[in-house]
């Protein structure tokens, strides 16, 4: 029975193609784990999407933050899987639906192509108020925290989302005035006492400092630079206003950061509670 159990673990392989930047790439890990959890077998990753992307600022970058990924997925053959993922594409543009669970655009969907072989594909932005769901989210943090843990920043981090946002492919989801922010960052304060205020933007050029003095005299923008030690500099820090963004989002969970509050709305009209983990707190906010 033990036999039958190791062959068929190496004979069954489900494979994900993992997709977008850090925050979406961090969905796609935690879907593997979860992958591995309950099936118990082999789970390669698709890194297909970054050959065809033409965005720059898209890079596989996971590995990076995590340098075991390697040693606990392999990474799909090239050539297959290349034949896998344009297939995907065409499967989720003429055949999969768009989710009323999931937030727009996330047309997350899974296909057992062959005897034993599952694909699994989509930004999978989901966490559910599951067992399953539960430990494969315990098991991310336990995983991540020693390449993430550093001495804790006692200032309260805020990020202010803008850069592709501002693009029109991209105003589906929505600006977050700083007035929200600084609401939010008001009642933080009030509850916790921070060193400072450091703020977060892939648009530091378009922060006007003078919105948040009223905050904290001692407040500074973050110098920016590689996208993992901003991640890791963010997920140190004693509390963190997120943006409607998954990189702060994870920033927040990955960081084990208690004074951690989420956006009500992830897009124009649509709420972050699809996203999930509704122990969160979601400030008020208009997009």
């Amino acid at each position: 029975l033990k036999f039958l159990k190791i062959a068929k673990f190496k004979l069954t392989m489900h494979e994900i193609i993992f997709k977008g930047g850090l925050g979406n790439q961090l969905f796609c890990l935690f879907q593997a784990y979860k992958i591995l959890i309950k099936y118990k077998a082999k789970v390669f990753i698709n890194l297909s999407n970054y050959s065809f992307s033409k965005r720059g600022d898209r890079k596989f970058i996971i590995n990076n933050l995590y340098p075991p990924l390697y040693e606990e997925f392999q990474v799909s053959s090239k050539t297959f899987a290349k034949i896998i993922f344009i297939t995907s594409r065409v499967l989720e543009k003429c055949f999969v639906l768009q989710s009323d669970e999931r937030l727009p655009g996330d047309k997350s969907f899974s296909i057992n192509y062959f005897p034993n072989r599952y694909l699994h594909s989509g930004y999978f932005q989901k966490i559910y108020n599951s067992d399953l769901d539960k430990e494969a989210l315990e098991l991310i943090i336990k995983k991540f925290s020693p390449y993430i843990s550093k001495k804790k920043n006692r200032n309260l981090a805020i990020h202010i989302r803008r850069g592709d946002y501002l693009s029109k492919d991209h105003n589906i989801h929505g600006i977050i005035n700083e007035r929200f922010l600084i609401n939010e960052s008001k009642k933080q304060m009030l509850k916790t006492e921070f060193k400072g205020i450091t703020i977060f933007s892939d648009s530091p050029e378009l922060i006007d400092l003078r919105k948040f003095r009223e905050l904290h005299r001692d407040i500074c923008i973050d110098p920016g630079g590689s996208a993992i030690e901003v991640f890791k500099r963010m997920a140190n820090h004693k509390g963190l206003v997120a943006s409607n963004s998954t990189f702060s989002f994870w920033a927040g969970i990955l960081g084990g950061i208690n004074n951690f509050s989420i956006p009500y709305y992830w897009m124009k009209n649509v709420k972050s509670s699809l996203i999930g983990l509704e122990d969160i707190y979601r400030y008020k906010c208009e997009l």
